[in-house]
């Protein structure tokens, strides 16, 4: 395999900071609304982007995610977006992006986030149903979502996500149906559509095992599933992405970075970065974090390695991926390797291979099935 420097085409910085923590999330954030600390954390991002050297593309992506970055203080937001650009990580990003949580942002805010160059915005919605709401632990209801997203568009956002999660409790498929169609009427750019699974370690797991509460079953996810492909499709929302739908052209250009396997930066407690070879991950301690921005763990990629987590991400796309693509990069030919793994597989209907375009795609079918597949790679 061909040891090479790869640029950067992607830059994420985290914001581990939240108003309340949600039951189902398993993300590296904590509840917080002490704003002192919440400057301090973003002096040490700051820290951490001056010194951290990378060659990057001018192109570069930028995405603040998290936790809720729209609850850190706008002077620290500013700092870190000043910084980036001083230091060469934001020059002319192919797409900006701040996610939000509704209930956290109002009309001034969102003036300063477009000020700043952040040409779209993600909304954590999950839901346009308040019980929904509720027994997941957001802090917002179905109207707070519709005015943030009617003041992100006053001030001028044309690139809107919303999230979405199906398999809620208390969910049917009503109440999905109403979901889908209350977004498809605010007439966005992309919508991510995620089934919810029950992590380890979350409060929701805990409540689900001690009989608290009582999730929808595997057959009403199905029903789900089913119907949202036509649907979406109907309303001229095009799946590209095992999870995410999108207008045409207005497919998410940062996460297209991971999902074609390439090299991002990140910044921040918890955040991961990847430079093709090696990726490392920020300390998981905000406070060890702010004395030590710099340290992280790293963990050195073996071949093997590579070449799983190139099939399994690249394979989430609809487009699929293109195997001599892995030869261009990594000089390795992987092609009959390949197809050996998945026989069955393609045999099952999961995967097709389009040998004259050089192309390895989940068919409609796999896209349900797609851990089968990639339990292929693992």
């Amino acid at each position: 395999m061909i040891k090479k420097s790869f640029k950067v085409h992607g830059v994420y910085v985290h914001v581990p900071f939240c108003k309340r923590k949600c039951l189902y999330c398993d993300f590296f954030s904590c509840a917080s609304d002490n704003t002192e600390l919440m400057l301090q954390y973003a002096d040490a991002v700051c820290c951490q982007i001056e010194q951290t050297q990378a060659e990057v593309t001018d192109y570069a992506t930028i995405y603040f995610g998290g936790g809720t970055p729209s609850i850190l203080p706008v002077d620290g937001l500013i700092r870190i977006v000043e910084k980036l650009k001083q230091c060469g990580f934001w020059q002319m990003p192919k797409e900006a992006t701040i996610e939000c949580n509704p209930g956290t942002v109002d009309l001034d805010k969102l003036q300063v986030y477009r000020q700043l160059g952040f040409d779209r915005i993600s909304f954590g919605v999950q839901s346009f149903n308040n019980n929904e709401l509720q027994i997941i632990g957001r802090i917002h209801n179905a109207d707070d979502a519709l005015t943030a997203v009617a003041l992100a568009k006053a001030v001028g956002f044309k690139r809107i996500n919303v999230d979405l999660i199906y398999g809620l409790p208390l969910q049917n498929l009503n109440s999905f149906q109403y979901s889908l169609q209350q977004f498809c009427s605010l007439n966005l750019s992309h919508l991510s559509l995620y089934s919810l699974i029950l992590e380890d370690g979350t409060s929701l797991k805990t409540m689900v095992d001690n009989g608290q509460i009582k999730m929808p079953d595997e057959n009403l996810t199905a029903d789900m599933d089913d119907w949202v492909q036509k649907f979406l499709l109907q309303h001229g929302y095009k799946r590209y992405e095992i999870s995410n739908y999108a207008k045409t052209g207005e497919e998410s250009k940062h996460n297209l970075v991971y999902w074609n396997y390439l090299p991002y930066i990140g910044f921040g407690a918890g955040a991961t970065g990847f430079d093709g070879w090696t990726r490392y991950k920020g300390v998981e301690n905000i406070g060890q974090y702010i004395q030590s921005p710099l340290a992280v763990e790293k963990e050195h990629l073996t071949c093997d390695n590579i070449y799983s987590e190139f099939m399994f991400m690249n394979l989430r796309k609809v487009d699929g991926v293109r195997l001599k693509e892995y030869k261009e990069r990594y000089g390795e030919d992987i092609i009959d390797k390949t197809l050996t793994k998945i026989n069955t597989c393609i045999e099952d209907g999961l995967v097709e291979y389009d040998d004259k375009k050089d192309v390895l795609r989940l068919t409609e079918r796999g896209m349900s099935l797609g851990d089968l597949v990639f339990s292929k790679f693992v």
